[in-house]
């Protein structure tokens, strides 16, 4: 079942399968054909994401019981529509004292039933932990805590069982030492510092210090978390222990298709997916087809790179198609004079490579330390077992690996059995850029990693080698990198390569037609649960690219007006430019479109004093996650207030008002343009929660706010009755842009779409794909397209980089006084006649000039800033 438009919702206690339920007749009502739900197992108390799912073959008490689900799915059922389950096999959340798989392993070492279940290296390099799991959890370091009592020993009655507690989390005691447990709480309420070490060291974990995870944690976690523990998904037995309740979703047909988060965490994906399409024909009947269950995969590719092809998967989750269709909006012809901006008020390096670079290597050095100290110990037993290559030292080898790693093109290779082409040659080219920064005496250790992870011999070392690469180029690249070059900062989203400037209409085509062919079923998205900013923020800040003039004049003048406001830390202002920068565009990104009241405005400095914060830490420059600054962070906020805070003396908000209602205007066309892209191209257009109306969320969690959904029921509802009492649709076109700012014109063009995918779904499942030829003087700033199947035909055309287009006027990209002579050529050999623009449900005319049909565009964008046009194919 392939689905026609999904829709996110992010379930938690605030919003649960009961809410979620009564929000089926409007998605219904909208388009949507499956409800696409973040994760619903079993998950740490309070979690607003899922992720941290603790129980795999339990519901999320707080998201709702079975008996909610089912009538959750009964609802989905009474209206036609199915749902995809997000799904979490790469981890579980350990610590606190709810995972009992976790527990066992504690209390009973390598011989507990469920040791396997989780990648432990029992056999680590220090000899002290020998057979131990290392634990940390403290909030300082070990003996501090011991001495303080903060340890406490319990015993159990339910259970008849013993257990060290540090506030919420859980140590159970071996049952060979419930004597010594015994008799340590009948000796006194208060267990000696002494005694309570002696007891924990003869169990089969070691508590530490929560910073030690770095260098000398041995279980594999999702990137850094210490709470989130790596599962040995391809342990057969985990892969049907683990899946035991998602099977039965399928089987009862409660569930349509699954969402694999983190697929690159994964020892062998291949493996897995097979796994799961293998099951899958066998609970729905379909054995012996290839892929019987709809299956997206959340991985991210690099522009050059291409998903296996046999695989068997439908496609990612979008990423790629929001930083393709992002760059049409653009200017790359800006590029250099931006570059040139960013120098002058920042001092930064433009050099993204370097700078990726030294933040993977950030990276291994501390978060992920631990893992680089595992590869590397593996590495150096390879090497000790031949005499050409036992005097590597362990040095020598990390070094080298490290800087292999840093210069990985790609998030991971998939070898598994043999190292396919593209395989070999992304290693070939880490390991020659790893030679060129590796000084001469490591170039050897270099050569000979590239031997060993292309032997057929080393293939255990060579895929833990490619579960390592995945999370140092997660967190250097989308944690860090991401946050340190800030060019022009909607290029710089997950998935996104922020040194590639814009994307040009032929390559938006070229994506669309590549899709078309190899993965017609692929989620598209503009707006995720992971996105660094809503699909709006980014529409708007792409405007700075056609405007680079003015917004070098906006920095000088607002870098001058805001001096006074910054704090010397450390002797350097607080914040610095490059931050400084940063912040500026965020504020153009989310201003709100209408007036703050002084509730409205406190809200909003908070949630942009919250995101530069986190932005600050993701840097990991001046202050970080692991070691903040207080002060650092203090002055970062005082700032924000101080520059929002309305006031007659205030001059920067003045002039910050001034510049950015413009901006923002021409961002929503943008936007409407992003959105009816989304909606017709190739692949299933997802909508991430409350996105079809303008939101300007940043990164989680501001984008994980509650939505109000009554006034979108209320908008749509209205809406709806306007068109089905014979209101003139292009005058309600034209009304809706007029008061663009509202949101209804987004609402509008999201539901027409879905109709129309909805009318034509086997066009939309089917179609070919047509790239169409612009003409005339404004051609370059339009994007065309037809899907085609048999004699059904839909036209896209949406216009692009619309403030270049108003040559500095504040007007919309309509009528003949825009477009002058531009006309768009249509497809040869097609029936063109009955052509109707489905959003102001008028005839199209179609001119013929020697021998080609072509549509004036000015006809077409004349009320609404995008055209949709449609012929149906005869109905006999």
């Amino acid at each position: 079942m392939i689905p026609r438009a999904t829709y996110r919702i992010q379930l938690n206690a605030a919003f649960t399968f009961r809410d979620a339920t009564s929000l089926l007749p409007y998605l219904a009502e909208l388009g949507i054909s499956h409800v696409y739900c973040s994760p619903y197992f079993q998950a740490r108390p309070d979690s607003t994401h899922g992720y941290d799912v603790v129980n795999h073959n339990r519901l999320n008490p707080q998201i709702g019981s079975a008996e909610d689900l089912d009538r959750f799915v009964a609802g989905l059922r009474a209206h036609g529509m199915g749902q995809i389950l997000d799904i979490v096999p790469n981890h579980v959340g350990i610590m606190g004292a709810d995972n009992l798989a976790w527990m066992d392993v504690l209390q009973n070492g390598q011989a507990s039933r469920y040791a396997d279940f989780f990648d432990i290296d029992w056999q680590p390099a220090d000899p002290a932990l020998a057979g131990k799991l290392l634990v940390p959890v403290l909030g300082d370091t070990y003996g501090a805590v011991l001495e303080r009592g903060e340890l406490t020993l319990r015993h159990e009655p339910a259970t008849d069982a013993y257990a060290v507690w540090y506030h919420e989390h859980r140590f159970p005691i071996s049952p060979r030492d419930y004597g010594r447990a015994t008799r340590l709480l009948a000796a006194g309420k208060a267990v000696s510092a002494e005694a309570m070490h002696e007891l924990l060291e003869a169990q089969a974990y070691r508590l530490a210090y929560w910073r030690v995870a770095s260098d000398e944690i041995n279980y594999r976690r999702f990137f850094d978390v210490n709470d989130l523990a790596a599962l040995r998904m391809e342990n057969e037995e985990v892969f049907e222990v683990t899946h035991r309740l998602v099977f039965e979703l399928l089987r009862d047909g409660k569930i349509d298709g699954l969402r694999v988060d983190h697929s690159d965490g994964l020892y062998d994906p291949a493996q897995y997916f097979s796994r799961l399409q293998d099951r899958a024909g066998i609970l729905l009947d379909l054995t012996g087809q290839q892929k019987p269950l709809y299956l997206l995969i959340e991985k991210i590719t690099a522009g050059f790179e291409k998903l296996p092809e046999d695989w068997r998967v439908h496609g990612t989750t979008g990423y790629r198609f929001a930083n393709v269709v992002n760059g049409l909006f653009v200017d790359a012809s800006a590029r250099g004079r931006m570059g040139g901006i960013y120098r002058a008020f920042t001092g930064e390096s433009l050099d993204w490579a370097e700078i990726t670079r030294q933040a993977k290597q950030q990276i291994l050095r501390t978060s992920l330390a631990a893992e680089l100290n595992i590869l590397s110990n593996q590495l150096l037993r390879i090497a000790r077992a031949d005499w050409h290559t036992r005097d590597f030292t362990l040095n020598t080898l990390r070094d080298a690996l490290a800087e292999v790693i840093a210069c990985f093109p790609v998030y991971r290779t998939y070898i598994a059995t043999d190292a396919s082409a593209d395989d070999r040659r992304y290693i070939e080219l880490a390991v020659e850029r790893a030679r060129r920064n590796s000084p001469i005496s490591d170039v050897p250790a270099c050569d000979f990693i590239l031997a060993t992870l292309l032997a057929a011999a080393n293939r255990s070392f060579a895929m833990k080698f490619q579960q390592v690469t995945a999370p140092v180029t997660a967190k250097g690249v989308e944690d860090t990198a991401l946050y340190r070059f800030n060019r022009l900062v909607s290029l710089n989203e997950v998935g996104g390569e922020p040194e590639t400037f814009g994307t040009a209409v032929r390559a938006f085509h070229a994506d669309n037609r590549y899709r078309a062919r190899f993965w017609p079923h692929e989620m598209l998205a503009t707006s995720t649960h992971d996105t660094k900013r809503s699909e709006d923020v980014r529409a708007r800040i792409s405007v700075l690219s056609e405007m680079p003039a003015e917004w070098r004049s906006m920095l000088v003048r607002w870098r001058r007006l805001n001096r006074s406001h910054k704090s010397a830390i450390e002797g350097r202002p607080a914040p610095g430019p490059n931050l400084e920068l940063l912040l500026y565009q965020t504020l153009l990104g989310t201003w709100p479109l209408v007036p703050m009241d002084e509730a409205a405005g406190r809200i909003y400095r908070g949630r942009i004093g919250d995101y530069m914060v986190k932005a600050a830490r993701e840097a990991k420059i001046r202050t970080s996650w692991s070691d903040v600054d207080a002060g650092y962070e203090t002055a970062l906020r005082q700032f924000i207030r101080a520059i929002l805070t309305p006031g007659d003396d205030n001059e920067f908000l003045a002039d910050f008002n001034l510049v950015q209602r413009r901006l923002a205007r021409f961002g929503l066309f943008n936007s409407l343009s992003q959105t009816l892209c989304k909606l017709m191209a190739p692949g299933v257009p997802d909508i991430y929660q409350g996105n079809e109306l303008w939101d300007f969320s940043l990164v989680d969690p501001d984008n994980r706010r509650p939505v109000d959904y009554a006034r979108r029921r209320e908008m749509l509802h209205a809406m709806k009755h306007a068109v089905d009492t014979g209101t003139d649709r292009a005058k309600y076109a034209r009304s809706l842009t007029d008061s663009i700012e509202d949101g209804r014109a987004k609402l509008f063009l999201t539901w027409t779409a879905l109709q129309l995918r909805r009318t034509e779904e086997a066009l939309f499942r089917t179609g070919d794909y047509l790239a169409l030829r612009t003409e005339g003087a404004r051609a370059a700033h339009l994007c065309a397209f037809a899907r085609r199947r048999g004699e059904s035909l839909v036209i896209v055309i949406v216009p692009r980089l619309c403030a270049k287009l108003a040559g500095g006027r504040d007007i919309p990209p309509l009528d003949a006084e825009v477009w002058s002579d531009t006309t768009i050529r249509l497809p040869a050999r097609h029936d063109t006649g009955s052509l109707v623009n489905a959003i102001n449900g008028r005839p199209v005319e179609v001119r013929q000039d020697n021998g080609q049909h072509t549509i004036r565009v000015a006809d077409v964008l004349a009320a609404f800033p995008v055209a949709l046009l449609h012929r149906p194919s005869p109905r006999v």
